[in-house]
C-alpha cells in the first residue's frame, strides 16, 4: 500500500519464523469491507493509525481472513500445532504482558497485534504469524470455508455480548455478510422472532433463507414494520450490521431496556442519540474480538449448522488478483457480489 486507494503486488522477501512464529502458505484468503474502506482512505477506526504508517513510507496492509498450511515453526511453538496443519489464525493477539494482559482481561490489552494492521497479513503468498494464534482446520472444511470463519467468530461474539435470551426478539440492520451470519446464529441459537433489514433484493432473499421470520426492505418503514411485528415493543436486541447511519435506527427499533450491538465499524465521530439511549435506559454493547470461538465457529461450518459458502459468489486465483477483488469486494452492488471475493493461491487438497 503505497497511500490511500494505491495499492498493488510486489515481490517481498519470504518471512522466516522466529521464536513463537510460524510461517503460513497462504491458500485462501479473502478480503474485509473494514480493509477495504481503510485502504480507500476512510475515516474510520485505525484511519489515524494507518495514516502514520503510510506517512513512513509503504506499508504492507490487510489480509486477517485466510487459510493456508503451516510452512515452519519458530522454536517455542505451542504444542498441538505442526508443519503440514491446515490452518486459520485468531486475527488479534494480546501482548500477554501488560496491566490489563495479567489480570485477565486480554480484551482490554492497550497494544495487541493485529494480523494485517499491526503488521504484515496474508494477502501474501506466505504470512507470518504468532503460532499461539493459528486454529487447526477440521476435516470437511474447505479453504474457502476457513477463510470465511473470522465474521461467523465476530457474529458470535456479538451474540455473547447481547447475551440474547430464549425467545427474545431480534432485529439485524444490514442483510451484507455479517447480517446473513447473525441471522444464522440468531435462528440456531436462542431467539424468538428473528428480523432482518437490508437494501440489496438479493441480500434479503439469502437472509430469508438463512431463516429470517420478517425481512424488511430498508427504504421502507422499518420501524413501523418492527413495532408491528413485537406488538409495539420494539426489538429486545437489536445488531447494527449496515454502519450507514442506522444507530439512531437501532436506537428507535430497540424496546425499552434493550439491547443495541455495534457491529459496524463507524467512524471516530459518529452521531448517536444519547439522550434516547438514556432516557430509555437502552444498552450498547460492542462485540469483543479475537480468540475462543474459532474452533466452535469451524465445528458449525462442519457440521452444516452455519452455511458461509452462500455468501461466496466471486473466487479469483493467483496473489495478483488481490486488487481485483479489493476493487469487487469494496463496491459488491457494482460486482453483483454478495460477500468479499476470495482469492485462491493453491489447492491444499492437491497440495497433501
Amino acid at each position: 500500500m503505497r497511500g490511500f486507494g494505491d495499492a498493488a503486488v510486489e515481490e517481498v522477501p519470504d518471512p522466516v519464523a522466529g521464536p513463537g512464529e510460524a510461517v503460513v502458505d497462504v491458500a485462501c484468503v479473502q478480503p474485509s469491507v473494514t480493509e477495504c474502506m481503510l485502504l480507500a482512505g476512510e475515516p474510520i477506526a485505525m484511519h489515524t493509525v494507518l495514516a502514520a504508517r503510510l506517512a513512513e513510507g509503504p506499508v504492507r496492509f490487510g489480509g486477517h481472513e485466510f487459510a493456508g498450511v503451516v510452512r515452519a515453526l519458530g522454536p517455542g511453538a505451542p504444542d498441538g500445532i505442526r508443519v503440514g496443519d491446515r490452518v486459520t489464525a485468531v486475527e488479534t493477539a494480546p501482548c500477554g504482558r501488560c496491566a490489563a494482559c495479567r489480570a485477565s482481561h486480554p480484551h482490554a490489552c492497550p497494544s495487541p497485534a493485529v494480523l494485517g494492521f499491526t503488521g504484515p497479513g496474508a494477502f501474501a503468498e506466505q504470512v507470518l504469524v504468532p503460532a499461539r494464534t493459528l486454529v487447526r482446520v477440521p476435516d470437511g472444511v474447505t479453504a474457502a470455508q476457513a477463510a470465511a470463519i473470522q465474521p461467523l467468530a465476530g457474529a458470535l461474539h456479538g451474540h455473547a455480548a447481547a447475551a440474547v435470551h430464549p425467545g427474545d426478539s431480534v432485529l439485524i440492520i444490514g442483510a451484507g455478510v455479517m447480517g446473513v451470519l447473525h441471522t444464522q446464529v440468531a435462528r440456531h441459537g436462542n431467539a424468538g422472532l428473528v428480523m432482518v433489514s437490508g437494501r440489496s433484493e438479493a441480500k434479503r432473499e439469502l437472509a430469508g433463507r438463512a431463516g429470517a421470520d420478517l425481512v424488511m426492505d430498508a427504504v421502507g418503514d422499518v420501524e413501523a414494520a418492527v413495532l408491528a411485528a413485537t406488538g409495539g415493543v420494539g426489538a429486545d436486541v437489536v445488531f447494527e450490521a449496515a454502519g450507514a447511519g442506522t444507530f439512531e435506527l437501532a436506537a428507535r427499533c430497540v424496546r425499552r431496556g434493550g439491547t443495541i450491538v455495534m457491529v459496524s465499524v463507524l467512524p471516530d465521530h459518529a452521531g448517536a442519540p444519547l439522550a434516547r439511549l438514556r432516557e430509555r435506559g437502552i444498552t450498547v454493547v460492542h462485540p469483543r474480538s479475537g480468540g475462543g470461538v474459532f474452533e466452535h465457529a469451524l465445528r458449525l461450518v462442519a457440521r452444516g449448522d452455519v452455511d458461509v459458502d452462500c455468501l461466496i459468489s466471486h473466487r479469483l486465483a493467483g496473489v495478483e488478483a488481490l486488487p481485483e477483488a479489493l476493487a469487487i469486494t469494496r463496491d459488491k452492488q457494482r460486482y453483483g457480489a454478495l460477500g468479499p471475493a476470495q482469492v485462491d493461491l493453491f489447492d491444499w487438497d492437491r497440495a497433501a
